[in-house]
């Protein structure tokens, strides 16, 4: 055991067997199980709403989540002698999701249905406590989008990344003012607002092949782990469903089937209706990754633009005729 880890492990009521590093944390193998101990990233309140959020929702019955652990002094942060703070969450001896397996894609987007539904039932239970976040802003966005081709245009002299960056900003641009003008068409529609209701409820808020774990017990049975809640909110549940299904289509090759198995199999559990699938189909049309790629070249230092960008660039570029596919089917779906 690491002295200066020491007095941290012993804060819990847990025996350590062994410590591991894993990807920006700790894993602790212990007898009451495996634990993942990591410097906390938002603020003490947060944490608190976290742990609360997750003690509604493991007591409604969905338990496979990596609860917050408070340690001996009912805390849920625990500071090492050199005042690092750690928050301790339980876990689980599994692996990622496969999004490239048809059956771990089946048990994820189950898995998604079966979480928004008691998300729902807590929400309700506690209607008024917390208040509804609308995620999607996409006039703020276009703004961004402005900004960040001022800058480019006004830079001397341009780099490569710079030069493509303009010559492909019109085509993305004018997808984002539609999506803009789709999205407020929609908000004021009364049918549209009823469907958006009917979606109210806790959303994971990153809901990707990283925060589904697959477990296999010893008979060959496949359990679904949850995890990664740092960005749970209450708000439009679609806006889960819309990004396990952007990330999975997209790392199935923007697999047209993937995307119609993913809205059938969330439609048996979680009906949709034709608002929800235009609604889906208006977040996916937002250039969401050219958008990305724009904060990224705005954050990182100008002296030097990673060949990594321009390769990102590039390949949006290329991929933008099968996401165009993907999207046509998308606006033709019909859920049965």
């Amino acid at each position: 055991m690491s002295d200066k880890m020491s007095e941290v492990y012993e804060a819990y009521d847990i025996e350590l067997i062994r410590a591991m590093r894993g990807r920006g944390a700790m894993l602790l193998a212990t007898k009451q199980g495996l634990f993942h101990l990591q410097t906390p990233e938002v603020s003490e309140n947060r944490l608190l709403a976290e742990y609360q959020f997750k003690e509604r929702l493991y007591d409604a019955g969905f338990t496979r989540i990596d609860r917050c652990m408070k340690n001996k002094h009912e805390s849920l942060v625990t500071f090492d002698r050199y005042n690092n703070p750690y928050v301790l969450r339980s876990y689980f001896e599994a692996r990622e999701c496969n999004v490239t397996n048809p059956e771990e894609v089946m048990l994820a987007v189950m898995n998604l249905a079966n979480f928004h539904m008691f998300g729902r039932k807590v929400w309700k239970e506690t209607e008024g406590d917390v208040h509804v976040r609308v995620t999607v802003d996409f006039r703020r966005r276009n703004q961004e989008l402005k900004r960040v081709r001022t800058f480019v245009t006004n830079r001397r002299p341009k780099r490569e990344f710079e030069t493509l960056y303009l010559d492909v900003y019109e085509h993305f641009y004018e997808q984002a003012l539609r999506c803009e003008e789709l999205y407020m068409q929609n908000a004021n529609s009364h049918r549209n607002k009823e469907s958006f209701e009917c979606h109210i409820g806790y959303c994971h808020g990153m809901y990707n092949q990283h925060s589904v774990l697959i477990e296999q017990l010893d008979n060959g049975e496949l359990l679904v782990d949850t995890v990664g809640f740092d960005k749970f909110h209450v708000g439009n549940q679609l806006g889960d469903l819309y990004h396990f299904l952007r990330k999975t289509v997209e790392k199935n090759n923007y697999s047209v089937e993937v995307m119609q198995e993913i809205l059938s199999l969330y439609h048996k559990q979680c009906p949709l209706s034709e608002q929800d699938i235009n609604y889906i189909y208006n977040l996916y049309s937002y250039p969401e990754k050219f958008y990305k790629i724009s904060n990224q070249y705005m954050n990182a230092p100008k002296s030097w633009i990673s060949p990594k960008m321009e390769e990102k660039l590039r390949k949006l570029v290329k991929d933008e005729e099968k996401k165009a596919l993907v999207l046509e089917k998308l606006s033709q779906c019909k859920i049965e």
